[in-house]
């Protein structure tokens, strides 16, 4: 009887670390439709005409992009249990610490997203008054680019806290922590210098890299939850 408790558990864990997979891959193409396929940017300097027409034509649309962003959040959030799950709480693992720290990026990059939604949101809450201040409206525009740079410092503090944690477990292949812990350096990086990044200076590499580097990780670790569960021998362990 206790047998099978045990085995159901263990069962549970498993589907719980898979639909966490399943969840992130999920969140990601959410993000990807969203920014690459239905977005459209606003004109740079735009007048009030200009300004009122973008507006007015792109309305629905980003009411579609505010709305799918926070099933997006969902699945983080999901995805960042489920991870802990794999690399704080096997093998008696005492990498809770590290785990713990991951958590708190992750509450930290859905709390920055919430944020850029609600701005972006009051963008198209009074399109008439916004029309008419185009100074505004590039001001908010603004913030939600800083609000990016620190987005890609969150994702350094979760890929960083969750790389630890699975290199003292022993439940994250090698090459996915060094990966992680390349992004976690340029992420990080990149906020130190987020002047440089908003004006289009020297640092935006590091932005873009940090950018490029924390989508693969987070496609490569979806699908390695989705494949393994809770399975504890790494595909690339040796």
């Amino acid at each position: 009887m206790e047998k099978s408790f045990e085995g159901s558990n263990i069962k549970g864990k498993d589907n719980f670390i898979r639909l966490g997979g399943l969840a992130l891959i999920a969140g990601l193409l959410i993000h990807v439709i969203l920014n690459s396929v239905l977005k459209v940017m606003p004109p740079v300097d735009p007048t009030s005409s200009q300004l009122k027409d973008y507006l007015l034509s792109e309305a629905e649309t980003w009411g579609i992009v505010h709305g799918f962003r926070y099933i997006a959040f969902v699945c983080v959030v999901l995805f960042a249990a489920a991870l802990f799950s794999r690399t704080c709480l096997t093998n008696k693992s005492k990498a809770i610490g590290w785990g713990i720290v991951g958590l708190l990026g992750a509450a930290i990059w859905v709390t920055n997203g919430i944020i850029t939604n609600g701005v972006e949101i009051i963008v198209f809450h009074d399109i008439e008054f916004l029309s008419t201040r185009p100074d505004l409206f590039s001001l908010l525009y603004r913030l939600t680019r800083v609000l990016f740079t620190a987005e890609l410092v969150t994702w350094s503090i979760v890929i960083f806290g969750f790389c630890l944690a699975g290199l003292q477990s022993k439940s994250i292949p090698k090459w996915l922590i060094v990966l992680g812990l390349l992004q976690s350096l340029t992420g990080i990086f990149t906020g130190g210098f987020i002047v440089s990044v908003i004006k289009g200076g020297w640092a935006i590499i590091f932005a873009d890299v940090a950018a490029i580097v924390g989508l693969a990780w987070f496609i490569c670790m979806g699908i390695f939850m989705l494949i393994r569960g809770s399975q504890q021998k790494p595909l690339a362990s040796k």
